[in-house]
């Protein structure tokens, strides 16, 4: 083997005829601040010696020289070669033509260059910034600097091109056969006649062309023959592409620029390799592309459509599959088809997510329902416990879609007889189908496919005992699989990546942001789309902002973004595109409830201010207004003439300005209701708000409610409530929690609730993405009770601050005890200054269930509570929603929370993931402060019939008050203020369902729909539904604008795993005149697929467990309006 060895190397030296060094370049040094905007770092152009360009990383350089091909170079010999650091695009003649880093060294330039042609080269080069230092392990990939670069102007012999990349395949092939295989002998019989026949073992010269020529024709024709006789093992389908993180290790602006490097390389390589076929993810990289680069974006488009270049993955980015909401995953397929078809006329049926850190169990409905029929990933061989048992299976979600998937062996492969042999032995399904895929590549940070990579394409037929290997596209193989029959295996619920447990709580301030930008959204459109767009002007204005912060939205839920694995700059970037998303949504909402407010009757004495409940059901709750000063002196009054409760709203963080909640009383499902503030009439008396937390007018304080305990030094507090007996150990901890209607002790003897567990986390690689196996093992400090307070006392709730000590860490908390309700609220402020620790609030339960349960995207999904086998023992950590529940039959415990991810229940005890403090890729990942909120909800009978589902909503979906005495800003402000200031400019406070403790039946909720609305066809009166939907199971989640603009969507769900019938009960002041309602049935891109019978202004539904629904409502006004759009 060395002798072929030593004569590949002998033939890549003599690969080209001459070899002109290009080392003088007119250089420009630049800042690259934005995707087409660059600061000068030097003035003037230099003439410079390339290999001399080494000042530092994060510079750009401009090279620019003009060339001349020489005589006697006949057309397809002219190329340049590469080597040195750093990145770089090659122009030629002014547009964009390859690719240049370490991988793509060789740029072969057009065929029909020759002899006497002028050629302009110019490169813009980048130096990266080194990647961060792990500080754990070292870990860094770094990119070679921009050091000793050279260039030169090659020609190519391609007689000795040809036979060099030959002889590599030949001898590759041969080197993985057996010793004494017959073809293995054969191969290395052809390799010696060939060496034979053109090496001169210390010589320098090369064979005549002729020998050269028959010599490659021969060693072809001998492996080819081989080949044959080895007989058939397997088709492998060998698919080009390249994975472009949109961020990680680099800035959002470096992508746009590795795209033009990308997609350049492929265009200019599909030129000379005719069957070259190419696939590519990620609709906003041909949006980078089509802002940027529009003459290679024209380039695309025609590629696209012969048919040689692949569109997959229909979803806007490549995001995380664990932490948007459903309706955010709707919105990344939704923003990625229309993107795929307007620009291309096509869609993708493949979902394309090889490095998405796990993938939630409702995803297979959601693909269907966008017209997706294959899945593809790469990840799930990252697991660190159990090997994944498929390669080729029936993915089957929570409501029983199936989709066809496929795990690939890998990601960023080459094609060399190697990794033909490695993949297909890792192929688990043979005995099924004997059809592999492979895909190549350069990925992460781009570059894509190299010459080689094609070269032994070209020659795939050579490797003798290893599959066939064609060019081919991901849907040619899908669609073989598919209609071959196979019976292939299946695989229920979630594919839970057994690795990178700590992503769904690295970074919780950008997790935190997500949740809040999903829920204005959420409440921005359903006012928007109610409006009935009467003021046309204003419903485009809102609908534009809308538009724009989804695509940012979408944007930030990128796999290496929400998660909280890249660098500092991102999400220094992505705060700022929160503050941009909070602004945009703001001020649609802002919009969109004028043009509601603008619709009642808000007429009375005082100022009127409109409460919104965005929820399907009646709730009763505070709204927040900014306390001023005079606000004392103000009264505020319901639609029946009642004086309604106001109060300040303590702050969490010391030192922060209270607000002035009103409590609102009950708000209709999907309504509103008028309140008005007033001076004091003349001679009446109050307290001040500003000598403290009274009641305006004062509610008598229940003080039996309260017990500080002076005699028992472990009792700091005991609390009596309509439900519960509350008892604070002297840490502050909940020592006992009695649930006195179902007569149940809940902390077990000896334990206690509410415990802030603090860990080390030095997890073995990578640090921001892992948690430590055995973190359990090492806790790091407990929680020191430093200070406390009874904060406020009062009719309907008790608040005790407690401030604790917690390694290096402030916990400052607010434990909101309602006198006549279940949920426990713990309002959370954190100064947080640890590294390399994990910070958990644990509840210890007296309870004993098998199974725990956890919201999802649009539904929920069970998981085992103890460890029996491998698969059990490596989910000790799971990504959950706003809730998870531990049921026994008939009782269970709901934990809620208003921004995590991170749970596991485990042996009878609920834990919530509060805080990491990784150190690699961001230094300072998550130290500061930090603002959350959790909750436990104690409930008769399971999760479905409690309404917990309702309770977290409500918990994360606030009340909202609009001032339709002036044109103001939407109120309240938050009672736990998020990080940046404006998220919080719209949030309120939390409310409860009036309806969670008595099941509404069909027949009533409909009768409480008529009570709600008007029919006389004048202005509703200030207590108004607009819409209504029967039953607690089906959730009515997002209303939205029409995507064509002929008329509204809503998306619903059943939330409880059963079948359910619900009614959904609009109002008539969504009409105008004679107008009615029309509705149809649609997917989650509305494409029409039935209509659907309406009764007056009802429309009956079924649902199947967990089932999604996407419901289109146009009238012929709404139908006019689309037309004109």
């Amino acid at each position: 083997m060395k002798a072929f060895q030593r004569f590949a190397r002998w033939l890549e030296k003599q690969q080209w005829r001459q070899q002109l060094p290009l080392s003088r370049w007119h250089v420009k040094k630049l800042r690259y601040a934005d995707p087409g905007v660059y600061e000068n770092l030097t003035e003037d152009w230099s003439l410079t010696n390339v290999s001399n360009l080494a000042d530092g990383h994060g510079t750009t350089y401009m090279l620019r020289q003009q060339v001349v091909v020489p005589e006697g170079w006949q057309p397809g010999e002219a190329a340049i070669t590469y080597h040195g650091g750093g990145e770089g695009l090659l122009r030629l003649n002014g547009e964009p033509y390859h690719g240049l880093d370490a991988n793509h060294w060789f740029v072969a330039l057009p065929a029909g260059c020759r002899a006497g042609d002028e050629l302009l080269l110019e490169i813009e080069l980048y130096d990266p910034i080194p990647e961060p230092v792990d500080p754990l392990n070292g870990q860094s990939k770094q990119k070679p600097p921009i050091n000793g670069i050279s260039l030169s102007l090659v020609q190519v012999n391609q007689h000795v091109y040809r036979l060099f990349h030959t002889v590599l395949a030949v001898q590759e092939a041969a080197a993985l056969l057996p010793e004494g295989n017959l073809q293995k002998t054969r191969l290395e019989a052809a390799l010696k006649d060939t060496i034979a026949r053109v090496y001169e073992p210390g010589g320098d010269a090369v064979a005549e062309p002729a020998y050269l020529v028959q010599a490659e024709a021969d060693l072809r024709k001998a492996a080819e023959l081989a080949g044959q006789a080895a007989g058939c093992n397997g088709f492998m389908h060998m698919v080009g592409q390249s994975h472009i993180d949109i961020a990680w290790l680099w800035p959002i602006k470096e992508t746009v620029r590795k795209v033009s490097r990308t997609f350049s390389t492929v265009l200019a390589l599909m030129e000379r390799y005719p069957d070259f076929r190419y696939s590519q993810s990620q609709p906003i990289l041909y949006a980078f592309v089509k802002e940027y680069y529009p003459g290679l974006y024209e380039r695309i488009k025609q590629r696209i459509a012969e048919g040689r270049w692949e569109l997959v993955g229909g979803m806007w980015v490549e995001p995380d599959l664990n932490m948007p909401s459903g309706e955010s995953l709707v919105r990344q397929m939704l923003a990625g088809q229309r993107f795929y078809e307007k620009e291309f006329g096509k869609r993708s049926s493949i979902e394309w997510l090889p490095d998405t850190f796990g993938y939630c169990a409702s995803l297979p409905q959601l693909l269907k329902g966008a017209g997706v029929d294959y899945f593809m990933t790469t990840k799930l061989g990252w697991n660190d416990t159990n090997p994944f048992p498929y390669t080729l299976f029936n993915w089957v979600g929570i409501d029983g879609s199936r989709i066809l998937a496929y795990q690939n062996h890998g990601v960023n492969e080459h094609t060399r007889p190697r990794e033909l042999q490695e993949h297909w032995a890792s192929f688990g399904e043979k005995d099924k189908h004997e059809e592999l895929m492979l895909l190549y590549g350069h990925g992460d940070g781009g570059g894509g496919v190299t010459h080689e990579m094609l070269e032994y394409m070209e020659r795939s037929a050579l490797a003798a005992g290893q599959p066939k290997a064609e060019y081919s596209t991901a849907k040619r193989f899908f669609d073989g699989v598919d209609a071959s029959g196979a019976k292939l295996p299946e695989w229920h619920g979630d594919l839970y990546l057994e690795l990178h447990r700590g992503t769904y709580t690295t970074h919780a301030r950008n997790k935190r942001s997500n949740r809040l930008a999903e829920g204005l959204y959420r409440a921005a459109e359903l006012w928007l789309s109610l409006s009935g767009g009467r003021d046309r002007l204003a419903f485009d204005e809102a609908r534009e902002r809308l538009e724009q912060g989804w695509k940012l939205i979408l944007l930030n839920q990128f796999h290496d973004i929400i998660p909280g694995t890249s660098i500092p700059e991102i999400y220094v970037t992505s705060a700022a595109h929160y503050e941009k998303i909070m602004t945009l949504g703001n001020e649609a909402l802002k919009l969109a409830m004028g043009m509601m407010a603008e619709r009642l009757d808000t007429s009375g004495e005082g100022r009127a201010f409109v409460v919104f409940n965005s929820l399907g059901w009646e709730r009763e709750g505070r709204v927040s207004l900014p306390f001023q000063p005079g606000m004392e002196e103000l009264e505020a009054f319901g639609e029946d003439g009642s004086r309604l409760c106001m109060q300040l709203e303590p702050a969490v963080k010391q030192g922060e300005a209270a607000s002035l909640s009103v409590m609102a009383g009950a708000v209709p499902a999907f309504g509103c209701k008028t309140i008005w503030l007033r001076e004091r009439s003349a001679g009446e008396t109050g307290e001040s708000l500003a000598k403290g937390n009274k009641l305006i007018p004062s509610l008598a304080p229940v003080q039996e409610s309260v017990t500080i305990s002076l005699e028992y030094p472990t009792v700091l507090l005991e609390l009596e409530t309509d439900y519960y007996s509350i008892r604070l150990n002297e840490n502050g901890q909940i020592s006992r929690l009695y649930d006195k209607q179902c007569s149940r002790e809940l902390v077990p003897d000896g334990r206690c609730g509410n415990e802030l567990q603090l860990f080390h986390d030095t997890p073995e690689l990578w640090d921001a993405w892992d948690i430590a196996k055995d973190y359990e093992d090492r806790p790091a400090g407990a929680q020191v009770l430093r200070d406390w307070r009874l904060l406020e006392q009062s009719g309907d709730r008790i608040i005790v601050e407690l401030e604790w000590e917690l390694g290096s860490s402030l916990i400052r908390q607010q434990m909101v005890v309602p006198l006549h309700e279940r949920r426990l609220e713990f309002r959370t402020f954190a100064d947080w200054r640890e590294n390399h620790k994990l910070l958990k609030v644990a509840f210890p339960l007296a309870m004993n269930a098998a199974k725990a349960t956890y919201e999802i995207p649009f539904g929920a999904l069970e998981r085992p509570t103890h460890r029996n086998t491998s698969w059990e023992q490596a989910q000790f950590e799971v990504c959950g929603h706003r809730w998870a529940d531990l049921s026994e039959h008939g009782y269970g415990v709901s934990l809620l929370n208003d921004c995590k991810y991170g749970y596991d229940i485990k042996d009878s005890v609920m834990r919530l993931s509060l805080l990491r403090a990784p150190s690699w890729p961001d230094a300072a990942a998550d130290r500061g402060e930090h603002f959350f909120t959790y909750a436990l909800y104690p409930h008769e009978g399971g999760w479905q019939q409690a309404g917990t589902v309702r309770e977290a909503a409500m918990l994360n979906e606030p009340l909202r008050i609009y001032d339709a005495g002036r044109q103001a800003e939407v109120h309240p402000v938050c009672p736990v203020r998020p990080v940046q200031p404006d998220i919080g400019a719209i949030s309120g406070i939390r409310g409860t369902s009036k309806t969670d403790r008595d099941p509404i039946g069909v027949a009533s909720e409909i009768a409480k729909v008529g009570s709600a609305v008007s029919s006389n066809g004048e202005k509703p009166g200030s207590f108004h539904s607009w819409i209504n939907v029967t039953g607690k199971q089906v959730v009515l989640d997002t209303v939205k604008p029409a995507e064509d603009g002929s008329g509204i969507v809503l998306r619903l769900y059943e939330s409880g795993g059963g079948r359910a019938e619900t009614v959904i009960a609009l109002s008539s002041h969504l009409l105008a005149g004679e107008d009615r309602f029309a509705a149809s049935q649609v997917n989650v891109l509305e494409d029409w697929q039935s209509d659907l019978p309406m009764e007056g202004q009802t429309l009956r539904l079924s649902f199947k467990p967990f089932e999604i629904k996407s419901i289109k409502l146009t009238t012929s006004a709404m139908a006019g309006k689309g037309e004109q759009a």
